[in-house]
């Protein structure tokens, strides 16, 4: 055996369990198909600025999933609080109405408002029904004649779910969220350094009982009786008592041949509907803000912030670094023609907001991101409905990543799939 646990996938759902299999005895191997790790939550330097790959602010920074993984390692992420997100509406910054008691003070909803607004977010903190998960905040929201609390709704399922258009937005997913915001001390944290905090203290720890091979794309497993007994890659084939793979479900078939597997979850996995969007890194060769919490604008809902302004170490001393995000439907990202629109409506806004931005430009980088999250959080694929962590008659092969029935939406998914595959795989491992 060339390991006991060879993990396909150096994202954080990958990286998460190796550390957490490494950190227990396991000797691990992760097989990474790129040149870096992170996955979608890489990080890169160029000219003194730390980039991460879109936005990777932490949600519930401590009491998150990510913290928590981290002191099962032994170890503290340290993370930095922004201040608290405004909209830009009607050339304004404003607080965005994200707590009763806010939405109580906001200037920008009516009174009639403020009443509706109190009485759907009691009902979707109340309600504990399943079903809830199979209905829409769009739905959800049918009988309420106040287009102004449906843009709020929208701002926050933007926010909370990178899911902006209501009627692809789970009424459970939102509610979870919700609960989950409330309890936690701090709505949102950003990770000192970035993702490369994260990624790194992962990596060290898996190094530390293990190996990472990059550049190493799985192409197909051999079975055997019920058991994966080889793993190839282009030059090398690897085997190990178990496997994990970390990959998006949407790919699993792939390494199968289109064979082997419950044709239920086949046609699932290759339904499964990611997030997608627009990116924006701006390199400025000097200020043009000082804020430094998240900036929303909602209509369209785009999200960003000047990172450097939460952390001054993402970039050279006198310059800022500025990341936006806009969320646009997966089935637009290969309409070229759509996609250029999208992109200069995005920097138009950009524009409007801080006029003069484009003349402090040093660099940008633009990416028409097909796969942002893996699940867009949407009836049909909330947490009751996404494949489990392991799949009927392969004993040996467990499922991770951001597209698992884990709780929570993006990387927290991957790192809540991490804490709960854990026990299974050493259960099988006989730990």
């Amino acid at each position: 055996m060339d390991a006991d646990v060879l993990i396909i996938g150096g994202g954080y759902g990958g990286l998460a369990t190796g550390a957490l299999l490494a950190h227990s005895g396991s000797k691990v191997l992760l097989l990474e198909k790129s040149s870096i790790l992170g996955g979608r939550a890489s990080y890169m330097e160029r000219d003194g600025f730390l980039l991460d790959y879109g936005l990777h602010d932490n949600r519930f920074a401590d009491s998150g999933p990510a913290a928590i993984l981290f002191r099962r390692l032994g170890k503290e992420l340290e993370f930095i609080e922004p201040d608290q997100p405004v909209f830009f509406s009607e050339g304004t910054f404003q607080a965005i109405p994200n707590s009763l008691p806010k939405i109580v003070r906001s200037k920008s909803l009516s009174f009639s408002s403020k009443i509706r607004a109190a009485r759907y977010l009691a009902q979707l903190l109340l309600s504990r029904t399943e079903k809830k998960y199979e209905v829409s905040l769009e739905e959800f929201l049918s009988r309420c004649p106040s287009e102004e609390l449906k843009e709020l709704f929208s701002v926050l399922s933007g926010i909370g779910l990178i899911a902006p258009d209501l009627s692809n937005a789970s009424m459970g997913e939102f509610a979870s969220f919700l609960r989950n915001a409330l309890k936690a001390k701090v709505k949102v944290g950003y990770p000192r350094n970035g993702t490369r905090q994260i990624i790194e203290g992962l990596r060290k720890i898996i190094e530390e009982n293990g190996q990472i091979f990059l550049n190493s794309r799985v192409e197909k497993f051999s079975l055997k009786k019920g058991r994966i007994t080889q793993v190839h890659t282009k030059n090398t084939s690897y085997a190990a008592e178990v496997v994990v793979c970390a990959v998006p479900v949407q790919q699993v078939p792939s390494l199968f041949g289109g064979k082997d597997l419950p044709i239920n979850f086949v046609k699932y996995a290759k339904s499964l509907i990611p997030t997608a969007g627009i990116t924006l890194d701006l390199a400025l060769k000097e200020s043009v803000s000082d804020l430094r919490g998240l900036i929303v604008t909602p209509q369209p809902l785009t999200m960003g912030q000047f990172t450097s302004n939460i952390d001054p170490s993402t970039a050279p001393e006198g310059m800022q670094l500025v990341s936006w995000f806009y969320p646009l439907p997966a089935q637009w990202m290969k309409n070229r023609e759509r996609m250029e629109k999208e992109e200069s409506r995005l920097k138009s806004l950009l524009s409007e907001m801080f006029p003069g931005i484009w003349e402090k430009m040093e660099w940008e980088r633009v990416m028409r991101l097909p796969m942002v999250d893996g699940f867009l959080p949407k009836p049909g694929q909330t947490v009751l409905d996404r494949p489990g962590y392991s799949i009927r008659n392969i004993e040996n092969f467990f499922l991770v990543g951001d597209t698992t029935c884990a709780p929570g939406n993006g990387g927290d998914v991957a790192f809540n799939s991490a804490l709960e595959a854990l026990p299974l795989i050493q259960q099988y491992l006989g730990e």
